[in-house]
């Protein structure tokens, strides 16, 4: 509903797990008037803001620009909840304790029920606000093509604010719901809640509440039934038939089950219809250097690295040579994103299986390792690109 995929929504749920947990835990409040404070007031509030200050600025630029500044707002909240809540082991139990509540053939906490039921009518709310209510259509609207609400009396502005603080609010509250399940508070599980709601927000194109609502069970059943049944103590090598020099467990595919259900919902699921909306001219100028400055900035870095590598210590060299590996990694950005008009967020993880591949392929510093390691990861990059190449816009 607010056309932008928020890559900070697990950050929001995050911050608002702690803050809760500062009203609950450490002033005493009661959990209903804790939970009315963060889910009606202040989260609210601050999406509203984040919208206002942040997103409305960049309305109209390309789909590259909204994703860097949303993932930058991730990388704000994350770096901030931090400073005002030091580590130092919180924990936050679920409502009603461990007291558990029998349905049957099962038993359930209190608190997992909640969040069950929660859920659904999450769900139901939603889909009854964005259906049957004028505002819940307005911001519809606003998504489809906000000059055209604007024109029939709309007010793009008000609906995207409100849409930014429900849509707060929500993450607020599964933030807490999933900080009161596991009992502890922690920064990074909390703030990459959103990745593994990827898979499920796909599966409903971003816009079928049921559907999402759906692929949801299917991820949450899919890890639990890896956890039942798949052995943890076998390992990948032994199934390829193959030993390398680092042993790596079937039990660490499950943190990527999200992901590998993600990929796979790419490749079935059929093209989104192309919108006359989308063929907009985008009104950011981003000017390309000159062939002259391309020489004169390549020969003044490579004169400058010789000069530094002469003057410093082999500790400082090692150091600039991390720094111009990373370097490296981004500048392999510049022709996806600017040549290619491709979004990728995953320049570190290519990064990762090349070095993976040359660990254990050429330790030794030989140029066959290389060799491969360059050809596994763009084979990798091919195997990417078969989603990717079919999809457009958000």
């Amino acid at each position: 509903t607010s056309g932008i995929f928020n890559f900070a929504q697990g950050a929001f749920g995050m911050a608002a797990a702690f803050l809760y947990w500062q009203l609950r835990m450490e002033w005493g409040w009661p959990a209903a008037f804790a939970l009315v404070m963060v889910l009606m007031v202040i989260a609210p509030l601050f999406g509203a803001l984040i919208e206002r200050v942040i997103f409305r600025g960049i309305e109209g630029t390309t789909e590259v620009i909204k994703i860097v500044v949303s993932v930058s707002l991730l990388f704000f909240v994350f770096s901030l909840v931090p400073i005002v809540w030091p580590a130092a082991g919180r924990r936050l139990p679920g409502f009603f304790g461990p007291e558990k509540v029998d349905l049957g053939d099962i038993n359930v906490t209190w608190h997992d029920l909640i969040t069950v039921v929660a859920a659904l009518l999450v769900a139901v709310a939603l889909r009854a606000f964005l259906y049957r209510t004028r505002t819940g259509v307005a911001m519809r609207a606003v998504v489809d093509d906000r000059g055209l609400s604007q024109l029939n009396g709309g007010r793009p502005g008000r609906a995207s604010m409100l849409a930014w603080a429900i849509g707060t609010s929500l993450a607020a509250l599964a933030g807490i719901l999933l900080a009161g399940s596991q009992g502890n508070l922690t920064y990074i599980p909390l703030t990459l809640l959103v990745i593994n709601a990827y898979a499920a927000a796909m599966i409903g194109r971003l816009r079928n509440l049921p559907m999402t609502f759906l692929g949801a069970l299917i991820l949450g059943l899919s890890e639990s039934y890896f956890v039942g049944y798949l052995p943890s103590d076998q390992s990948i090598a032994s199934v390829l038939g193959y030993q390398f020099s680092t042993p790596i467990s079937l039990s660490g595919i499950r943190p990527a089950i999200p992901i590998i259900l993600l990929f796979i919902v790419l490749l079935l699921l059929p093209p989104t219809k192309v919108r006359g909306a989308g063929q907009q001219r985008s009104r950011e100028y981003l000017p390309t250097p000159s062939f002259r400055r391309w020489i004169i900035g390549g020969v003044v870095l490579v004169a400058g690295a010789w000069v530094f590598g002469q003057v410093v210590s082999d500790i400082r060299v090692g150091q600039f040579a991390q720094g111009m590996g990373l370097a490296i990694i981004m500048l392999s950005l510049v022709p996806l994103i600017g040549y290619g008009g491709q979004i990728s967020l995953a320049p570190m993880a290519f990064a990762g299986i090349g070095a993976v591949v040359m660990g254990n392929f050429g330790g030794d510093g030989t140029l066959w390792g290389l060799f491969l390691a360059v050809v596994v990861t763009a084979a990798v990059g091919a195997l990417v690109a078969l989603p990717a190449l079919r999809l457009s816009g958000l």
